[in-house]
């Protein structure tokens, strides 16, 4: 008889610091975008927008990326 075997996946193992990268990043620019917001004008504001932008961003990817492996599996 053989022994146990995990199944295989096709994901790699990441460490705690590969998982929380992202998030981490998000967090940092929408702090700093939220700052920008609240104490300055003109170009501040514009920064502010962009970096308030990129969570949303990210879930319209990551989005995206889920549906279209979704799709792939169907077929």
């Amino acid at each position: 008889m053989k022994p146990f075997a995990a199944p295989r996946t096709s994901r790699t193992s990441r460490g705690l610091a590969g998982i929380f990268a992202l998030p981490l990043v998000l967090f940092a620019a929408s702090m700093a975008g939220l700052v920008l917001g609240l104490t300055g004008d003109g170009a501040p504001d514009v920064a502010a927008w962009v970096l308030l932008s990129l969570p949303l961003l990210a879930v319209l990817v990551a989005w995206r990326r889920r549906g279209r492996r979704s799709s792939q599996r169907k077929s």
